[in-house]
């Protein structure tokens, strides 16, 4: 049979390969122009793809019917096996059959060219048990593109198997791209990459899976395929697939396209910070005693917090919050709600209150039984004591109705979508009989969808990530938790986030502290000078995102607040603005992405990540090796768990050591944070040995300390160089109620020298009450 060759692919664009690919699709986007064609050899297809890069041959063997039958040639070299003991499974006989079952005879039919595409037809067979299936292969790209239909219901799902014949193959995770708990995985070997998904806009299966990360290195697999079941009728859909195997030498043109939608709302929050309320005592005095946490970070010089409630708002413990408005009682209910984020709000914090349309509660005063989705064999589904999960069409129906009612009745800025973007599509499946049911990966993605949308149409919102990548730029942002068994081991590929993500939200933390650790710091190890939190503010930076605040009643207050003036000023400069270029470096060389991770080098964790406007963000996300960075004439040392960024001469934040051991510092126009961890020195305008924050007004310096056991020292001829000093006062404030104690500074020429009181919360440099301010 003469080659059948296909039209130039060109750069930017992939070669369509069906009508139907005019919707949304995961194909890649090439950066060189391709050419594709199809030959047959004996028995075999042939689909080649050219290009300047490469030339990778995909042949298809109708063998055994499984996908052990497909080969890839890259360059002439041996070929390799990409989906060893994958397949189509099958419940036949009773019971599931895996791919490559022995019980199941698998007979050829029919192998024949058509077109543009090759068709496989088979038959598996148990007994008297039959099903037909038909393979379509085409060349698309870089890409080998394999359509299954068929199975009379009889198909459970694609199991996309294991490599094997690869040399020294290294499976790449990439942060925030994964499916539920786990994470499909690009293949690096021999030069190249080669990743395997499953087209999930094209799919009618019930879920997607990955399997779990010691299993995915142990047998080299790259990702898990999907799963069909059984709807409330006790059948299953036909077979409807599209996998895509791609082969190339550059990184990102073996990723899939995403489908992305710009945020419904303009502001990206970047002046604030966040700080989640873990939990509230169903008491009378909570709301009293979370308000007085709030008012002791305000009295420290925390003047942008982005507050968020959780559930317990709505409840007193019975996890009744679906579709309530009214304030838990036992914590005085409507009222006492309204007067705490009234009070909140005088201290110019934004707030957001927590809503779900994901369980309902049989204590729900809405609760029927209808209300509930359905598993498969038709009883409801469960999602934890005396919760069911909510029929999705029923939650997208009262969805806006109730966002518009918290936003009217409440004085909140936003709403926090809990649950939603948590967990993946497929958890909210509903195998119910009715038509309005979505027991589909498809028809569930739809809905979430919807019910996000409705809830960013009704204002401010937000909420927890953790599968959010599914629903880039619907909300303004998300809290980005970071899945795996342990997030912070996970090699810090900053780009699939930085470059499909950032762009169009602004995401927070990499979920709390103690998720990003996996729940593993020990008690001893919260505290302002953790090396735990440490790395969390570094990567925090690395992947671009807003500052979460770790829970000051387990962390500390001092934890809080070094929190937000390391990041505050820094996360203002980067949150949206465009990435410039991401570079990792090994043995002193920066390396771009695709040659970091050919080499391995992206695994070190040192990360440049520059930014249009300039900004330079330096991490040392490693475990091992520290890292040495230069700006002018300045030399950063970073260990591990460290970071370093400046712009310009305007700002500069630093965890390093620049000469005089390890310091956390932040310089910009509006603050100076200084830790000095213990020792003693001099930066700036302070000298001191401990940590303090100092912001300059119009004739007052407002001086926060915290940790510091000898005298601070403030050169105020630094910040009023133009002015002959008169004798300063010392303004001393203990409480937001209470007059300050008023001091004549001590002062020696232009400094004011004081040692801290314990019970004093932040100092105040000021001119004395009778002297006119210069320009009054």
């Amino acid at each position: 049979m003469a080659d059948l060759t296909g039209a130039a692919t060109a750069l930017g664009e992939q070669q369509p390969a069906s009508a139907s690919q005019s919707q949304s699709s995961i194909f890649p986007t090439l950066q060189e122009e391709v050419e594709t064609s199809i030959r047959k050899e004996g028995i075999s297809f042939v689909f080649e793809s050219r290009s300047v890069s490469a030339v990778v041959q995909f042949i298809y063997t109708p063998i055994d019917g499984t996908f052990a039958d497909i080969e890839v040639e890259v360059n002439n070299s041996d070929p390799i096996t990409p989906a060893e003991d994958g397949g189509i499974a099958v419940e036949m006989g009773g019971s599931v059959r895996p791919p490559d079952s022995e019980e199941v005879e698998r007979h050829f039919i029919s192998c024949e060219q058509v077109g543009d595409c090759v068709e496989a037809r088979w038959q598996w067979k148990l007994g008297e048990e039959q099903a037909n299936f038909l393979y379509r292969f085409r060349i698309s790209g870089k890409s080998l593109v394999v359509e299954i239909e068929g199975g009379h219901g009889k198909g459970t799902g694609l199991s996309l198997g294991r490599v094997t014949g690869t040399l020294q193959p290294r499976l790449i995770a990439i942060p925030y791209f994964n499916f539920g708990d786990n994470y499909p995985h690009i293949l690096c070997t021999s030069g190249y990459f080669l990743s395997s998904f499953v087209d999930w806009y094209y799919s009618r299966a019930s879920s997607l899976y990955a399997p779990p990360e010691t299993e995915s290195q142990r047998l080299v697999q790259l990702n898990g395929g999907c799963s069909y079941a059984s709807q409330g009728d006790g059948k299953r859909s036909d077979f409807q697939e599209r996998w895509l195997i791609t082969v190339s030498t550059q990184y990102e043109e073996v990723l899939p396209a995403f489908s992305t939608a710009e945020a419904g709302q303009s502001d990206t929050l970047a002046d604030w910070v966040w700080y989640n309320i873990p939990y509230i005592d169903a008491s009378q005095e909570s709301y009293v005693e979370l308000y007085e946490n709030m008012l002791q970070l305000k009295l420290m010089g925390v003047d942008h917090l982005l507050i968020n409630h959780p559930s317990e708002t709505w409840h007193d413990g019975d996890g009744d919050a679906t579709l309530v408005a009214e304030g838990a009682e036992a914590k005085g209910g409507e009222d006492a709600l309204d007067e705490y984020l009234d009070a909140l709000s005088d201290l110019g914090y934004k707030t957001s209150l927590q809503v779900n349309y994901r369980h309902i509660a049989t204590t729900n005063s809405n609760w029927q039984p209808e209300l509930a989705a359905q598993l498969a064999d038709g009883s409801p589904t469960p999602t934890g004591s005396g919760l069911y999960l909510l029929k999705p069409s029923e939650a997208l129906a009262r969805a806006p109705e109730h966002a518009r009612t918290i936003i009217d009745k409440y004085p909140c800025d936003a709403l926090y979508v809990s649950d939603h973007a948590e967990v993946p599509p497929w958890e909210f499946n509903d195998f119910s009989a009715d038509a309005s049911a979505a027991g589909s990966l498809a028809g569930s993605y739809s809905l979430q969808q919807s019910i996000l949308h409705s809830q960013a149409q009704a204002g401010l919102a937000i909420g927890n990530g953790g599968n959010h990548w599914f629903y880039a730029g619907i909300l303004t942002g998300y809290l980005a938790r970071m899945v795996g068994n342990d997030p912070s081991r996970i090699p810090p590929l900053v780009d699939f986030d930085l470059q499909n993500l950032h762009p169009i939200e602004t995401d927070a933390g990499l979920g709390t502290i103690d998720q990003y650790f996996a729940g593993n710091i020990p008690q001893g190890e919260k505290h302002s000078r953790s090396t735990y939190l440490d790395r969390y503010l570094a990567a925090t930076a690395a992947f671009g995102h807003a500052c979460l605040l770790p829970d000051q009643l387990e962390w500390g207050i001092a934890s809080a607040v070094k929190s937000y003036y390391m990041l505050r000023e820094l996360q203002k400069h980067y949150l949206r603005v465009p990435v410039r270029a991401i570079a990792y470096c090994h043995n002193d060389q920066f390396l771009e992405t695709n040659d970091a991770l050919l080499s391995g080098a992206f695994a070190h964790g040192q990360v440049r990540v520059t930014y249009d406007n300039g900004l330079e963000v330096y991490a040392n996300l490693g475990w091992e090796q520290s890292w040495t960075v230069h700006q002018s004439d300045v030399v950063y040392h970073l260990p591990p768990g460290s970071f370093c960024a400046w712009q310009d001469s305007s700002l500069l934040v630093y965890s390093a050591d620049a000469g005089s051991g390890h310091i956390d510092y932040a310089s910009c126009a509006d603050y100076l944070f200084v830790d000095t961890r213990g020792q003693r020195g001099r930066f700036g305008p302070v000298e001191l040995d401990g940590a303090v924050a100092i912001k300059e007004r119009k004739w007052e310096i407002d001086v926060v300390p915290f940790g510091c056991q000898a005298d601070i020292v403030i050169d105020v001829g630094q910040y009023w160089p133009d002015r002959k000093l008169p004798p300063l006062r010392l303004l001393a404030f203990k409480s937001d109620d209470e007059d300050p104690d008023v001091y004549r500074a001590d002062m020696e020429g232009d400094c004011v020298r004081f040692k801290p009181l314990e019970d004093v919360v932040t100092y105040r440099i000021a001119l004395p009450e009778w002297m006119v301010e210069p320009g009054r």
